[in-house]
């Protein structure tokens, strides 16, 4: 008796140990929602107001229509941040890599 409770005791420990050992879920890879996303970025026009390369960060999310809303930038320029926001807000996402009411934060460098 004092055998088999303590073999069920041994594995239970390494039950535990090796569901604890799992690594949680990896970040996915959204290549196909970047390159969509610079391709819409891409044709923005000469932007009088840059003086030097410009690093914005953008958040976005994807509404039930898998349209994107552009939730926040952190771009100083008016001009950048209104093209920004202009240029993607409503566009449909085709990559299908992000779900309906997920979010994403990616940079984007202007050059002047």
């Amino acid at each position: 008796m004092k055998n088999l409770f303590l073999s069920v005791i041994v594995t239970l420990f390494m039950g535990t140990a090796f569901a604890a050992d799992k690594s949680p879920k990896t970040a996915k890879n959204f290549d196909e929602t970047y390159k969509e996303l610079t391709r819409l970025l891409n044709t923005y026009p000469n932007l009088g107001g840059l003086d030097q390369d410009v690093l914005v960060k953008v958040k976005i999310a994807i509404n039930e229509n898998h349209e994107i809303v552009v939730l926040s930038t952190n771009a100083e320029n008016e001009d950048l941040n209104y093209y920004i926001k202009n240029t993607l807000n409503y566009q449909k996402l085709s990559a299908q890599e992000l779900e309906t009411g997920k979010g994403l934060v990616f940079l984007v460098r202007f050059a002047k």
